[in-house]
Order: C-alpha cells, then structure tokens, then sequence
C-alpha cells in the first residue's frame, strides 16, 4: 500500500447537500428502503424547513439555504404548493436573495479568492 499523494488543487467550490432541507428521503417512497416514507404532509416538510431556515437567519450574517428538489418528488402538485409558499416566506426576508448555485459559487469566490490566505481551508 502507498500513502496518498493529493493531486494538484483546483478552483472548485463544494456546495454541501443537506438531508434535512432534501425533498427526497421524507416525500419519496422506495420500496427497498426500510426507512422510506413517501406520503409525508408537505404542510409538516413546510415548518420543519421554515425552521431551520429561520435560525439561519437569526444567527448568521452570512449563509446559504441550499434546498435539494428532484422532479419525480417536488413535481407533484402538493409538493409544488408548498413549495411556492415555503420560497415567498424566505424570498420576503430582508436581505435574502433566491440564487442559483452558479451564483452561490461565484459569490463565495468573490469573497475568498482561490489564492487568497483568508480562504477556507480545504479538507
């Protein structure tokens, strides 16, 4: 066996996923999984993410709320409904913006450029 050699760094910006604000494990059913749901209220997906949306911004001056949707899940029309209520609710908070990732990614560039020493560490 040999130790690791990292390879050569890139300018490359990981958006973390969050199985807490991700549509899939609570509202989608698998058959071999145990643990699948796949008929949760959305009303209850709703306040649990309202929630945590709201202590982020209470205690951060800075962060990002990335959601996780996938189409075969949040495509359906309960699911859409809270949808469009849960992104007003954060939309009419001063301060937030709804961006893409694109964005989120070029904005923490901006501020942490990929030479700069003030950036986060890389793990």
């Amino acid at each position: 066996m040999k130790p690791l050699k990292h390879g050569k760094e890139i300018d490359l910006v990981e958006i973390a996923a969050n199985w807490y604000v991700d549509d899939l494990p609570p509202m989608l059913f698998v058959k071999s999984s145990p643990n699948s749901h796949g008929f949760v209220d959305p009303r209850d997906i709703e306040t649990l993410w309202r929630d945590q949306f709201d202590w982020v911004y209470r205690e951060l001056d800075y962060a990002i709320f990335p959601i996780t949707i996938h189409p075969d899940v949040s495509g359906r029309p309960q699911v859409l409904l809270m949808l469009e209520r849960l992104l007003d609710y954060i939309g009419g908070h001063d301060g937030v913006k709804i961006v893409t990732m694109g964005e989120i990614a070029d904005d923490f560039r901006a501020r942490y450029p990929f030479e700069s020493p003030e950036r986060p560490p890389a793990y």
